[in-house]
């Protein structure tokens, strides 16, 4: 799927684009179904347009992803294979962000003057976590905490993953991210004492949510940025030639924008990890 970041300027529509309904295909249907369709159209659109969709430049969210190669096709700019249904969640996820984000400054608003030199919570700040053969790699911290020194992430997940969340902690990725932010913190000069990871559940009750958290450890975000550098490399010297050779991991190939099934050509599109267990919510 090809994308033009310039034809989809903010408001913009191009009914040009690759699935929008004709008028032929509308006229076949009923009146409900021809809207249905232009719905879903526009739906798939905007998730495939958001910046982050858009974005080639590494972020901390993704430099823990145990899949190295999904790291490089985001690197060489590949172009999505596995659009629509693989970033619903995602989405869903940025937009209970944006009402979290009205829960923390209403919060800040009640506490008031409770905590001297500005609000407690600091949020959604844009953070330096190191770099990357010489390019910046920054990002948006969800939550610092400046009376307990705590960098504090949302996720917004499903049942299975909540669960194996609470039996086995967060993973690497998760993990990783949230001691990348509280090093982008620290290069600020705010005292970080605490990495957290709050869970919330998709589908299930809010009393289900789960506050994951540990120790900050630099070291944690230095090792991270280090492998980062790696993939890097490899793929500024070999291109897409780079992409065969590095390794994968079963990491829900079936939500990875890269994933094809049965490809032959590694260079455009993964077939995924072999034995992977696909789909977990």
């Amino acid at each position: 799927m090809t994308r033009d970041p310039a034809a989809q300027a903010a408001g913009d529509i191009d009914t040009s684009r690759v699935g929008w309904p004709t008028p032929a295909d509308l006229d076949a249907v009923s009146p409900a179904e021809a809207v249905r369709r232009e719905l879903m159209w526009a739906i798939e659109n905007r998730i495939d347009y958001a910046p982050r969709s858009l974005q080639t430049r590494l972020g901390p969210s993704e430099l823990g992803h145990p899949c190295q190669r999904r790291i490089g096709y985001k690197l060489t700019g590949a172009e999505i294979s596995n659009p629509g249904d693989p970033a619903w969640y995602p989405t869903i996820g940025t937009a209970v962000h944006g009402w979290l984000e009205d829960v923390m400054k209403w919060l800040n608003g009640h506490l008031g003057s409770l905590v001297e030199g500005g609000p407690r919570f600091l949020l959604e700040h844009q953070v330096d976590v190191g770099e990357i053969l010489g390019e910046h790699i920054t990002g948006k911290s969800d939550v610092y905490d400046r009376v307990t020194g705590g960098v504090i992430d949302w996720k917004i997940v499903g049942e299975r993953q909540l669960k194996k969340y609470k039996e086995k902690g967060p993973g690497d990725q998760y993990r990783v991210q949230g001691h990348l932010y509280g090093r982008g913190w620290q290069r600020r000069g705010m005292p970080v004492n605490y990495v957290a990871v709050f869970f919330l559940p998709r589908d299930r009750m809010l009393r289900d949510a789960y506050f994951w958290h540990e120790p900050y450890d630099e070291q944690i975000a230095v090792q991270a940025l280090a492998r980062a550098e790696g993939i890097t490399t490899m793929v500024r010297n070999l291109g897409t030639g780079a992409l065969p050779m590095l390794s994968t991991a079963d990491a829900h190939c079936t939500f990875c924008p890269y994933f094809l099934p049965a490809s032959t050509q590694v260079e455009e599109a993964c077939p995924g990890h072999p034995g992977a267990t696909g789909y977990i919510r």
